[in-house]
């Protein structure tokens, strides 16, 4: 019982995202306001950008129906974080949630400024120079002669794409849950029987790996981010336990 009690940075956290999921979905009910163009994560070279953006996307969510999104993240952060924080204490486990988030987003950036690089042949291409008009039903389109269809998809989702939730901090909590209890049987969604840790979140990060690097079409989801996270958590649960968690401020 005393593992699901909401420690006070888990607490404060899922507060966060509910209430911004909340604030999000009803101003866009209403047509007032999309909070995702302010505090959702941009591609550095959108006009949208915003430095703090880089910190806020932790804690937006897919406010389009009923976020599967935001449910499976506050399961994860409620079940697993206050573990973390009990054996962490606070302060620490709100500079992993932080760190593994810029791990998360450093990552997805670097690749998709590689996919980018890839489609065109240059390296941050200035958003004139894409020749991509936005359109009234808000699509995408270009009479540029150098783009292929997957090429043209690789852009527009790089450069006017949003990037939003919790899921890559929460995976760097995850994984140093795993490093300091790798022994502990853990559930993951369908699967009816309890896996240890050391097991379960390798196997979780490599199915990440897999459909990262296959990039279906179909696929929204942000795996690179997650595996961004893991490596940041895993980065800091290892030097914290080699070299004490007093360190690095």
């Amino acid at each position: 019982m005393n593992r699901l009690q909401l420690t006070p940075a888990v607490k404060n956290i899922t507060i966060a995202c509910i209430v911004l999921y909340i604030g999000t979905k009803l101003l866009l009910i209403r047509g007032i306001f999309d909070l995702n163009t302010l505090l959702a994560m941009h591609y550095p070279l959108n006009p949208d950008f915003k430095p703090w953006q880089i910190i806020t996307h932790m804690f937006m969510h897919d406010s389009h129906g009923l976020s599967p999104h935001l449910i499976f993240n506050m399961i994860a952060l409620i079940t697993i974080g206050p573990t973390v924080e009990n054996i962490l204490g606070t302060k620490k486990f709100v500079k992993l949630f932080f760190f593994a988030g810029l791990g998360s987003i450093f990552l997805h950036v670097a690749v998709e400024s590689i996919l980018v690089y890839n489609a065109l042949g240059s390296w941050f291409p200035s958003l004139s120079s894409l020749q991509i008009d936005i359109l009234s039903d808000g699509s995408y389109s270009s009479q540029a002669p150098f783009y292929t269809q997957e090429s043209f998809n690789t852009v527009t989702r790089a450069y006017f794409g949003e990037l939003v939730g919790a899921s890559g901090a929460i995976y760097g909590i995850v994984v140093a849950f795993a490093y300091y209890f790798p022994n502990t049987q853990l559930m993951f969604l369908f699967i009816p029987y309890p896996i240890k840790a050391k097991y379960l979140v390798p196997i979780i990060i490599g199915l990440d790996v897999y459909l990262g690097i296959s990039n279906f079409g179909w696929d929204p989801v942000a795996h690179f981010a997650h595996i961004g996270g893991a490596i940041a958590g895993w980065g800091l649960a290892w030097y914290w336990r080699h070299y004490g968690r007093n360190r690095f401020y």
